[in-house]
Protein backbone atom coordinates (compact mmCIF):
# COMPACT_ATOMS: atom_id res chain seq x y z
CA UNK A 1 0.00 0.00 0.00
CA UNK A 2 3.31 2.04 0.80
CA UNK A 3 4.66 1.63 -2.45
CA UNK A 4 1.66 2.70 -4.69
CA UNK A 5 0.96 5.88 -2.48
CA UNK A 6 4.47 6.53 -3.26
CA UNK A 7 4.57 5.97 -7.08
CA UNK A 8 1.08 7.58 -6.94
CA UNK A 9 2.92 11.30 -5.51
CA UNK A 10 6.02 10.78 -7.48
CA UNK A 11 3.29 10.51 -11.12
CA UNK A 12 1.66 13.80 -9.06
CA UNK A 13 5.17 15.73 -9.29
CA UNK A 14 6.02 14.63 -12.21
CA UNK A 15 3.09 15.71 -13.95
CA UNK A 16 3.18 19.71 -13.87
CA UNK A 17 6.32 19.23 -15.48
CA UNK A 18 5.34 17.42 -18.39
CA UNK A 19 2.40 20.26 -18.64
CA UNK A 20 5.29 23.06 -18.96
CA UNK A 21 7.31 21.16 -21.22
CA UNK A 22 4.61 20.27 -23.14
CA UNK A 23 3.36 23.70 -23.29
CA UNK A 24 7.17 24.99 -24.06
CA UNK A 25 8.32 23.19 -26.72
CA UNK A 26 6.36 23.34 -30.06
CA UNK A 27 4.03 20.28 -31.08
CA UNK A 28 6.45 17.79 -33.01
CA UNK A 29 4.62 15.19 -35.71
CA UNK A 30 6.52 12.61 -37.85
CA UNK A 31 5.22 14.51 -40.87
CA UNK A 32 6.45 18.25 -39.93
CA UNK A 33 9.56 19.16 -42.04
CA UNK A 34 12.78 21.02 -40.28
CA UNK A 35 11.62 24.33 -41.72
CA UNK A 36 8.62 24.19 -40.80
CA UNK A 37 9.90 23.36 -37.03
CA UNK A 38 12.32 26.29 -37.67
CA UNK A 39 10.14 28.76 -38.39
CA UNK A 40 7.22 27.88 -35.45
CA UNK A 41 10.77 27.67 -33.12
CA UNK A 42 11.57 31.34 -34.53
CA UNK A 43 8.19 32.01 -34.22
CA UNK A 44 8.57 31.30 -30.08
CA UNK A 45 11.13 33.07 -29.96
CA UNK A 46 9.81 36.11 -31.60
CA UNK A 47 7.12 36.08 -28.49
CA UNK A 48 9.61 35.91 -25.76
CA UNK A 49 11.54 39.31 -27.55
CA UNK A 50 7.93 40.60 -27.57
CA UNK A 51 7.54 39.91 -23.48
CA UNK A 52 11.21 41.19 -22.50
CA UNK A 53 10.59 44.18 -24.67
CA UNK A 54 7.51 44.94 -22.73
CA UNK A 55 9.42 44.52 -19.70
CA UNK A 56 12.16 47.01 -20.57
CA UNK A 57 9.52 49.65 -21.00
CA UNK A 58 8.17 49.15 -17.86
CA UNK A 59 11.48 48.60 -16.17
CA UNK A 60 13.41 51.66 -17.64
CA UNK A 61 10.90 53.91 -15.54
CA UNK A 62 12.60 56.12 -13.55
CA UNK A 63 11.91 55.96 -9.35
CA UNK A 64 10.75 59.46 -9.15
CA UNK A 65 9.91 61.54 -5.73
CA UNK A 66 9.50 65.35 -4.91
CA UNK A 67 12.96 67.41 -3.39
CA UNK A 68 10.70 68.67 -0.75
CA UNK A 69 7.47 67.04 -0.36
CA UNK A 70 7.70 64.39 2.64
CA UNK A 71 8.57 60.99 1.97
CA UNK A 72 7.01 57.80 3.78
CA UNK A 73 8.12 53.94 4.33
CA UNK A 74 4.39 53.33 2.09
CA UNK A 75 5.33 55.25 -0.80
CA UNK A 76 8.64 53.25 -0.59
CA UNK A 77 6.91 50.09 0.21
CA UNK A 78 4.76 50.75 -2.87
CA UNK A 79 7.37 51.33 -5.38
CA UNK A 80 9.74 48.26 -4.21
CA UNK A 81 6.28 46.29 -4.44
CA UNK A 82 6.24 47.20 -8.56
CA UNK A 83 10.06 46.14 -8.85
CA UNK A 84 9.62 43.16 -7.31
CA UNK A 85 6.57 42.09 -9.37
CA UNK A 86 8.56 43.37 -12.50
CA UNK A 87 11.20 40.70 -10.93
CA UNK A 88 8.88 37.86 -10.58
CA UNK A 89 7.51 38.62 -14.11
CA UNK A 90 11.43 38.42 -15.32
CA UNK A 91 11.43 35.17 -13.30
CA UNK A 92 8.85 33.55 -14.44
CA UNK A 93 9.72 34.54 -18.76
CA UNK A 94 13.27 33.09 -17.62
CA UNK A 95 12.07 29.34 -16.77
CA UNK A 96 9.99 29.23 -19.48
CA UNK A 97 12.26 30.24 -22.02
CA UNK A 98 15.00 28.05 -19.93
CA UNK A 99 12.77 25.27 -20.25
CA UNK A 100 11.85 25.95 -24.11
CA UNK A 101 15.80 26.17 -24.77
CA UNK A 102 16.66 23.00 -23.56
CA UNK A 103 13.77 21.00 -24.99
CA UNK A 104 14.96 22.36 -28.24
CA UNK A 105 18.44 22.62 -28.34
CA UNK A 106 18.89 19.78 -31.13
CA UNK A 107 16.86 21.92 -33.62
CA UNK A 108 18.16 25.25 -32.59
CA UNK A 109 22.07 24.25 -33.64
CA UNK A 110 20.96 22.74 -36.58
CA UNK A 111 19.85 26.33 -37.55
CA UNK A 112 22.71 29.34 -37.62
CA UNK A 113 19.59 32.01 -37.51
CA UNK A 114 17.89 30.22 -34.76
CA UNK A 115 21.19 30.17 -32.79
CA UNK A 116 21.46 34.36 -33.50
CA UNK A 117 18.16 35.01 -32.02
CA UNK A 118 19.00 32.79 -29.41
CA UNK A 119 22.28 34.86 -28.57
CA UNK A 120 19.82 38.27 -29.10
CA UNK A 121 17.16 36.98 -26.80
CA UNK A 122 19.85 36.10 -24.13
CA UNK A 123 21.57 39.79 -24.24
CA UNK A 124 17.84 41.12 -24.42
CA UNK A 125 17.70 39.16 -21.00
CA UNK A 126 20.18 40.29 -19.32
CA UNK A 127 19.96 43.42 -20.12
CA UNK A 128 16.24 43.62 -18.66
CA UNK A 129 17.69 41.41 -15.75
CA UNK A 130 20.52 44.35 -14.99
CA UNK A 131 17.33 47.32 -15.36
CA UNK A 132 15.71 45.30 -12.66
CA UNK A 133 18.48 44.78 -10.71
CA UNK A 134 19.24 48.36 -10.73
CA UNK A 135 15.58 49.17 -9.99
CA UNK A 136 15.55 46.94 -6.58
CA UNK A 137 18.92 48.99 -5.41
CA UNK A 138 16.89 52.24 -5.99
CA UNK A 139 14.19 51.29 -4.15
CA UNK A 140 16.61 49.81 -1.08
CA UNK A 141 18.20 53.01 -1.19
CA UNK A 142 15.26 55.19 -0.91
CA UNK A 143 13.90 52.79 1.61
CA UNK A 144 17.10 53.27 4.02
CA UNK A 145 16.83 57.57 3.15
CA UNK A 146 13.08 57.19 4.17
CA UNK A 147 13.63 54.89 7.41
CA UNK A 148 16.54 57.16 8.35
CA UNK A 149 14.36 60.41 8.35
CA UNK A 150 11.55 58.62 10.05
CA UNK A 151 13.56 57.70 13.21
CA UNK A 152 16.10 61.08 13.28
CA UNK A 153 12.98 62.81 13.34
CA UNK A 154 11.91 61.89 16.89
CA UNK A 155 15.06 61.64 18.72
CA UNK A 156 15.16 65.29 19.19
CA UNK A 157 13.31 65.08 22.16
CA UNK A 158 14.22 61.57 23.35
CA UNK A 159 18.24 62.86 23.80
CA UNK A 160 16.75 66.15 25.60
CA UNK A 161 15.02 64.12 27.92
CA UNK A 162 17.98 61.64 28.13
CA UNK A 163 20.12 64.53 29.04
CA UNK A 164 18.15 65.70 31.55
CA UNK A 165 17.61 62.22 33.27
CA UNK A 166 22.01 61.69 33.02
CA UNK A 167 22.36 65.28 34.98
CA UNK A 168 20.09 64.61 37.29
CA UNK A 169 21.35 61.01 38.02
CA UNK A 170 25.19 62.68 38.27
CA UNK A 171 24.37 64.91 40.77
CA UNK A 172 24.92 61.71 43.88
CA UNK A 173 27.28 59.61 43.68
CA UNK A 174 24.78 56.85 44.97
CA UNK A 175 23.04 56.97 41.69
CA UNK A 176 25.95 56.26 39.24
CA UNK A 177 25.49 52.60 38.41
CA UNK A 178 22.10 53.97 36.88
CA UNK A 179 24.24 56.76 34.91
CA UNK A 180 26.02 54.16 33.65
CA UNK A 181 23.17 52.08 32.92
CA UNK A 182 21.49 55.07 31.18
CA UNK A 183 24.88 55.94 29.18
CA UNK A 184 24.91 51.98 27.45
CA UNK A 185 21.84 52.48 26.90
CA UNK A 186 22.52 55.94 24.70
CA UNK A 187 25.25 54.61 23.10
CA UNK A 188 23.42 52.15 22.00
CA UNK A 189 20.89 54.17 20.60
CA UNK A 190 23.52 56.41 18.84
CA UNK A 191 24.47 53.45 16.96
CA UNK A 192 21.77 52.21 15.89
CA UNK A 193 20.74 55.94 14.75
CA UNK A 194 24.53 56.22 13.25
CA UNK A 195 24.54 53.66 11.37
CA UNK A 196 20.76 54.63 9.82
CA UNK A 197 22.37 57.65 8.99
CA UNK A 198 25.30 56.46 6.95
CA UNK A 199 22.86 54.47 5.25
CA UNK A 200 21.15 57.07 4.02
CA UNK A 201 24.22 58.89 3.27
CA UNK A 202 25.25 55.83 0.80
CA UNK A 203 21.71 56.09 -0.11
CA UNK A 204 22.59 59.42 -1.55
CA UNK A 205 25.19 58.41 -3.98
CA UNK A 206 22.43 56.00 -5.52
CA UNK A 207 19.60 58.11 -5.70
CA UNK A 208 21.65 61.49 -6.57
CA UNK A 209 18.45 63.50 -6.35
CA UNK A 210 17.82 62.79 -1.98
CA UNK A 211 20.82 65.17 -1.76
CA UNK A 212 18.24 67.97 -1.51
CA UNK A 213 17.27 66.26 1.45
CA UNK A 214 20.36 65.87 3.01
CA UNK A 215 21.22 69.14 4.30
CA UNK A 216 18.30 68.83 6.60
CA UNK A 217 19.15 65.35 7.99
CA UNK A 218 22.86 66.19 8.63
CA UNK A 219 21.61 68.71 10.94
CA UNK A 220 19.18 66.76 12.83
CA UNK A 221 22.02 64.15 13.18
CA UNK A 222 25.02 66.40 14.43
CA UNK A 223 22.11 67.76 17.29
CA UNK A 224 21.57 64.11 17.99
CA UNK A 225 25.42 63.59 18.24
CA UNK A 226 26.52 66.94 20.02
CA UNK A 227 24.14 66.26 22.78
CA UNK A 228 24.95 61.86 22.85
CA UNK A 229 28.59 63.48 23.24
CA UNK A 230 27.14 65.29 26.47
CA UNK A 231 25.73 62.69 27.42
CA UNK A 232 28.33 60.12 27.57
CA UNK A 233 30.50 63.19 29.64
CA UNK A 234 28.54 63.46 32.32
CA UNK A 235 29.72 61.96 35.29
CA UNK A 236 29.41 62.77 39.12
CA UNK A 237 31.20 65.65 40.69
CA UNK A 238 31.26 66.84 44.24
CA UNK A 239 29.12 70.39 44.54
CA UNK A 240 32.18 71.93 45.37
CA UNK A 241 33.66 70.99 42.30
CA UNK A 242 30.81 71.99 40.28
CA UNK A 243 30.82 75.47 41.71
CA UNK A 244 34.43 75.83 40.75
CA UNK A 245 33.56 74.20 37.14
CA UNK A 246 30.61 77.50 36.88
CA UNK A 247 32.74 80.12 38.39
CA UNK A 248 35.73 78.90 35.69
CA UNK A 249 33.25 79.05 32.92
CA UNK A 250 32.16 82.41 33.84
CA UNK A 251 35.28 83.78 34.08
CA UNK A 252 36.49 82.41 30.73
CA UNK A 253 33.43 83.98 29.74
CA UNK A 254 34.13 87.07 31.14
CA UNK A 255 37.81 87.15 29.83
CA UNK A 256 36.49 86.81 26.18
CA UNK A 257 33.66 89.69 26.51
CA UNK A 258 37.09 91.78 27.61
CA UNK A 259 39.18 90.39 24.61
CA UNK A 260 36.06 91.41 22.40
CA UNK A 261 35.40 94.68 23.86
CA UNK A 262 38.77 95.54 23.83
CA UNK A 263 39.34 94.77 19.89
CA UNK A 264 35.69 96.96 19.74
CA UNK A 265 36.86 99.68 21.09
CA UNK A 266 40.13 99.37 19.35
CA UNK A 267 38.31 98.95 16.01
CA UNK A 268 36.51 101.94 16.78
CA UNK A 269 39.62 104.63 17.64
CA UNK A 270 41.05 103.12 13.99
CA UNK A 271 37.97 104.11 12.46
CA UNK A 272 37.77 107.72 14.25
CA UNK A 273 41.42 108.29 13.16
CA UNK A 274 41.13 107.45 10.03
CA UNK A 275 37.66 109.45 9.23
CA UNK A 276 39.62 112.44 10.94
CA UNK A 277 42.60 111.82 8.42
CA UNK A 278 40.38 112.25 5.73
CA UNK A 279 38.97 114.97 6.74
CA UNK A 280 42.35 116.74 6.91
CA UNK A 281 42.98 115.82 3.83
CA UNK A 282 40.12 117.23 2.16
CA UNK A 283 40.81 120.34 4.07
CA UNK A 284 43.74 120.80 2.74
CA UNK A 285 43.03 120.24 -0.95
CA UNK A 286 40.11 122.79 -0.41
CA UNK A 287 42.33 125.63 1.03
CA UNK A 288 45.04 125.24 -2.07
CA UNK A 289 46.77 122.44 -0.75
CA UNK A 290 50.06 122.16 1.14
CA UNK A 291 51.37 124.88 -0.42
CA UNK A 292 49.78 127.65 1.59
CA UNK A 293 51.03 126.27 5.00
CA UNK A 294 54.65 127.19 5.78
CA UNK A 295 57.28 124.64 5.27
CA UNK A 296 60.57 124.52 7.41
Amino acid sequence: MQIKRYILHLLLCLLPIATLAQEQAPATDVETSPEALHQEIGARMMQYVDELNELAIVGNMQVSFSGTAPLTSSYANVIKEKVDMLDDHYKSINLRWTTFIQAMQVDIADDEDLMTMMTNVEQLKQSVADSIAAKKECCSALQDFVHAEELLAGQDTIYKNLYHKAFELSLLQKLTPQLEKLKAREQTLFAQLQSSYQKAQQACEILPALNKRMPELDDTFANIQMISTKIQETAYKPFIQRIKDYLIGLACVAVMLLFLNMMSAKYKQFKTAREQAKKYEEMMQKNGGASNYPTI
